[in-house]
């Protein structure tokens, strides 16, 4: 476990992933391709998801996004960092939920994404965040 100057922990075990100390743990499952096309955010420099969750989150708050994917058989664990707060009744689709950007290192995770969501029709289907 790392230590800062005071020794004082500031990273934690879990499982084979070391994360931030502070850092929001939270689930995002995807059963289809269709509930990925509405969480993924490509828009986002490396990526993100939206989150629906009622947890009172802040702007900057790292988070580690424990997310289950269709089609893969493993428990995927990202770090990110909330970018924007939705609250109940902010838009017209009444989600309440936060926005993470994930980090660079995602960026395989992105490829991947991005490749399962190639053949859904390009149409101007809503999402959960536009």
């Amino acid at each position: 476990m790392e230590k800062d100057e005071l020794g004082l922990a500031t990273k934690r075990i879990v499982g084979d992933l070391v994360t931030d100390i502070d850092a929001i743990s939270c689930s995002l499952n995807i059963k289809n391709q269709n509930e990925l096309y509405q969480h993924f955010m490509p828009f986002v420099k490396n990526g993100g998801f939206f989150v629906s969750s009622k947890h009172a989150f802040a702007l900057g708050d790292s988070v580690q996004l424990r997310l289950s994917l269709y089609l893969v058989d493993e428990l995927v664990v990202v770090q990110g960092t909330v970018i924007w707060v939705s609250f109940n009744g902010d838009s017209s689709l009444d989600v309440q939920g936060v926005g993470v950007q994930l980090t660079a290192s995602e960026g395989d995770l992105v490829t991947t994404i991005k490749c399962l969501l190639d053949d859904i029709p390009q149409t101007y289907k809503s999402t959960l965040t536009m």
